[in-house]
């Protein structure tokens, strides 16, 4: 019976291996929180160039019919 007792009472590989899987994972969750700001900042400076993108076509459009507009109609220009 003694035996039965000290061999619950000693660890288990299975507890220490979960442990040090707990202590990694408190270092991995830092990760996540790092890489989400990044990706918003990403995010954030996509959004600012499909902006200016969005921009630069319409300007591009705007010069393109005023181009047309100027040599004389639209069979003028090709596109």
């Amino acid at each position: 019976m003694q035996t039965h007792e000290l061999r619950d009472a000693m660890p288990k590989p299975g507890v220490s291996r979960g442990a040090r899987r707990n202590r990694r994972s408190a270092g991995w969750a830092a990760l996540p929180d790092a890489l989400e700001g990044q990706i918003e900042e990403i995010c954030r400076d996509m959004a600012v160039q499909v902006k200016r993108m969005r921009q630069l076509q319409e300007q591009a459009d705007e010069l393109r019919t005023t181009l047309r507009e100027w040599a004389g109609g639209p069979d003028r220009i090709r596109t």
